[in-house]
């Protein structure tokens, strides 16, 4: 046994022994209630310094990243998962769009002439 436990012991026994020498020594209550909270004084002293010197522990937890989720393939909701081409028997010619549906090309907007830089530094 070691530590702050025989010292606790220690200062226990010094305190009861210190309360029995002064009843033995018919000193007043008085007189005993000084000597006794002078007694626990010096003992809180004692803890104290015994506190300061003691070494500091403090935790460090270090946490190791999560290892990253396995790779998948990114799909998104519109494509599909590619097949083979499979041979198409009865294949139908592609009939030609009617105009007026979305899939003719439009032409491009018209878009304003560049100013010129020296011009532009009037403005």
């Amino acid at each position: 046994m070691g530590g702050p436990g025989l010292r606790f012991l220690l200062e226990a026994a010094f305190l009861i022994a210190l309360a029995v020498a002064a009843g033995l020594a018919e000193l007043s209550a008085t007189t005993i209630v000084l000597v006794m909270a002078a007694a626990w004084l010096l003992v809180a002293a004692i803890e104290w310094l015994a506190w300061r010197e003691s070494p500091v522990f403090t935790r460090r937890v270090v946490e190791e990243p999560a290892p990253p989720p396995p790779a998948e393939p990114r799909r998104r909701f519109w494509r599909r998962r590619r097949r083979p081409a499979e041979p198409v028997e009865d294949a139908e010619p592609e009939q030609a769009a009617e105009p007026g549906e979305d899939t003719q090309d439009l032409e491009p907007a018209d878009e304003p002439e560049p100013v010129p830089a020296d011009q532009q530094a009037r403005t």
